[in-house]
């Protein structure tokens, strides 16, 4: 645990802070360096003025309840963090427990784990009663930005983030790979909610797939990859599939491929 790592007591409140603080100085750093350079700075999104106070009230909602979400998730998950600090999962620190060959496989395994998980908990809370109790907050920001990212109902942030720890109690998992794999969800959560699709490679869920899914709210439930949703029927492509969308919510590669490396950086 994090806890562990900077020397901090095994107590469920040094757990609860550490992983508060330390989430919400990640995702915030991350969030609004991709809502400068996305938003601000460059000319991505020509149209979207952050001055609009429109905008400017939804990024400050998108805020509220994003830090809503990390202070109730870091509660929800404290009792799971404090289980694995003291030995009650299968963390382990020590390489040559397990030897390098878990090391590189495990990895491949939370992803598969994970993918699954998420991609039915999340149709699940598309489901009536979920969505309008649990999810729906999420999908007020139809058209998202980087703030959007972790800007969950309470219970909403819990069901998504909990298929990530589920295995650290079934399999050895190194310490490291498991933090790796928590940062990089945060990451993925900002990167997917910037409308700037910078991957072409359509078996990944990259940002032009959730900026559908935000605004048609029947697609694209997958999380890194879009294997459940083509097999159940739920995929909807981001190169074609958009056309009832305004121009400049969806930001695509051939779009990038096409603009001028000054207008991209906003220099021209």
């Amino acid at each position: 645990m994090i806890s562990q790592l900077l020397g901090l007591p095994e107590h469920p409140l040094a757990i609860f802070l550490t992983v508060s603080t330390t989430a919400l100085l990640f995702f915030f750093a991350l969030a609004g360096v991709s809502y400068w350079a996305f938003f601000v700075r460059s000319r991505f999104h020509p149209d979207y003025d952050p001055e609009d106070p429109a905008n400017r009230r939804e990024v400050r909602e998108a805020i509220k309840w994003s830090v809503v979400a990390v202070f109730s998730q870091a509660a929800l998950l404290t009792p799971i963090h404090y289980l694995l600090a003291t030995g009650h999962g299968r963390l382990y620190s020590d390489v040559s427990e397990h030897g390098w060959a878990w090391l590189l496989v495990s990895p491949l395994l939370i992803l598969v784990v994970s993918e699954t998980m998420i991609y039915w908990v999340h149709r699940a809370l598309h489901w009536g009663p979920l969505y309008r109790h649990v999810h729906d907050k999420h999908h007020s920001f139809k058209v998202p930005t980087p703030f959007t990212g972790l800007a969950f109902r309470p219970l909403d942030a819990f069901a998504q983030g909990f298929p990530h720890h589920v295995l650290a109690f079934l399999v050895p998992i190194h310490l490291g790979v498991y933090l790796v794999s928590l940062a990089f969800v945060a990451i993925w959560a900002v990167m997917i909610h910037d409308r700037v699709s910078f991957v072409r490679w359509k078996g990944i869920n990259f940002t032009g797939h959730h900026t559908l899914h935000h605004w048609y709210e029947t697609y694209n439930f997958g999380q890194y990859f879009t294997f459940w949703d083509r097999l159940m029927g739920t995929y909807r492509d981001p190169e074609v599939a958009y056309d009832d969308i305004p121009e400049g919510v969806v930001v695509r590669a051939q779009d990038l491929a096409e603009a001028t490396p000054s207008s991209r950086l906003g220099l021209g």
